[in-house]
């Protein structure tokens, strides 16, 4: 087995953790800073390489034009800002890398590459960011306008973003500043620029009026769809990817490495993580009874997924009969969501044949023993070829315990998982292997 790079993706957001389960609330409040600071730490002693908190701008009401699914199940909200915890999670690590959700469609380049820059100087090179394009049209509504953006001309924009974002973090030369007390000079003016952009989308002068950073922070990016998976070929360090068998995930992979070969790109610069759930067990008696309760499809598992793949699609599936072929669907928000979801079953199935077959398949879900979970990572791994996986669950600390506690042993045993990070920042981390 070889080493594989690991994650935590923490898919609710800066939100309520551990709702529905037994622990709630026991020893920790949602809305503070601990409960994900010592988290952090967990990863950082598990020798995971970086911690991405996923965000969203919006109250879901599409399942059904109601929000009563999301508010009553704490589903995708409320969620907090995550920016502002990104120093917090900063103090409580040496090492970890902390990667917060933004919005190219919603943040202007220029306080994009501001904020990031002083969380870069905060954080020694430890920072990432994760780029979505945010296809809500509710989200759209909440900055001004009727709709978003057609699917396509939202990478377009991005794709400007990026490019503005990083022209005014390059505005300093690195050595613009002097602090020569001596000659009564700070920082060379003739080593700052103006950038003078003046794109499709945006018109920036510069320069950026942070100092020159010690390291750009590593971007992430999820392209599902064809267009998605260009951009992020292209311009992106780490890709956060869904898919549900080794034959998907390889192709995934060759396919994106291939845009950043064509992009010029050395494709071992590009690290793809693939997101899984792991869910240990003690036996193989309780592994075949979570698999029976995950099988069995309830009023209210059925919502709870109809209401996710409605709020990420952007599609009411709410208004489809159960029992009747679910009809052709075409999206302008996250397609990959969407083709996800309908690729689950054959075509011509049912939307409860595909729920079914969803929960047969359990998944992203990797149950059984830590030794067993721990195997069968380290099998895709050599599978696919790839370059490691993000878990994902929310951080309450009793999930995160039982994850980790019993499955780090197993995973360093079996010569998957690093036994500790380098001090270099989170760049260096991801290039060591």
């Amino acid at each position: 087995m070889s080493l594989q790079h690991f994650g935590w993706f923490l898919g609710a957001g800066f939100g309520v953790q551990g709702w529905g389960d037994p622990t709630y609330g026991i020893g920790y409040d949602w809305k503070k800073p601990t409960v994900y600071q010592e988290a952090s730490r967990e990863f950082e002693r598990a020798g995971f390489d970086l911690f991405i908190i996923e965000d969203g701008v919006t109250v879901p009401d599409t399942y059904g034009g109601t929000a009563e699914v999301n508010l009553s199940t704490a589903r995708f909200v409320p969620k907090h800002d995550p920016l502002p915890l990104v120093p917090y999670l900063l103090q409580a690590t040496e090492r970890l890398g902390i990667v917060p959700t933004l919005s190219a469609s919603f943040y202007e380049p220029f306080t994009a590459a501001r904020l990031l820059a002083t969380l870069q100087h905060f954080a020694d090179g430890r920072l990432g960011f994760n780029v979505v394009t945010s296809g809500s049209d509710i989200a759209a509504q909440n900055y001004g306008l009727d709709k978003q953006i057609e699917h396509d001309r939202r990478y377009d924009r991005a794709e400007e973003w990026v490019q503005v974002v990083r022209a005014l973090w390059r505005s300093w030369d690195q050595d613009a500043v002097l602090e020569d007390i001596a000659g009564g000079v700070f920082a060379d003016h003739t080593k700052v620029r103006t950038i003078d952009h003046k794109g499709e989308f945006f018109q920036v002068r510069g320069p950026l009026n942070t100092v020159p950073l010690p390291s750009e922070p590593v971007m992430v990016q999820a392209g599902a769809s064809g267009r998605g998976q260009t951009f992020a070929g292209r311009n992106s360090d780490v890709v956060l990817a869904l898919a549900s068998t080794p034959e998907r995930m390889r192709t995934y992979r060759d396919g994106i490495r291939q845009v950043a070969v064509e992009q010029g790109r050395d494709a071992d610069d590009l690290k793809v993580l693939f997101v899984v759930q792991p869910i240990v067990t003690a036996n193989a008696e309780e592994a075949a009874s979570v698999r029976e309760k995950r099988r069995t499809l309830t009023q209210a598992s059925i919502d709870e997924a109809l209401q996710s793949v409605s709020y990420l699609s952007g599609v009411d599936f709410k208004k489809f009969d159960l029992d009747a072929p679910l009809p052709e669907i075409t999206t302008n928000s996250n397609q990959g969501t969407l083709d996800n979801f309908v690729k689950s079953a054959p075509a011509g199935s049912t939307v409860r044949e595909i729920l079914q077959a969803r929960a047969e398949k359990d998944g992203l879900a990797i149950i059984g023993t830590a030794g067993e979970v721990a195997a069968h990572l380290g099998e895709l791994g050599e599978a696919v070829g790839g370059d490691g996986f993000l878990f994902t669950g929310q951080v309450h600390p009793a999930l995160v315990h039982r994850t980790l506690d019993p499955l780090v042993p197993e995973l360093r045993r079996q010569g998957i998982l690093r036994t500790e990070l380098g001090d270099g920042g989170l760049r260096a981390n991801l290039q060591d292997f």
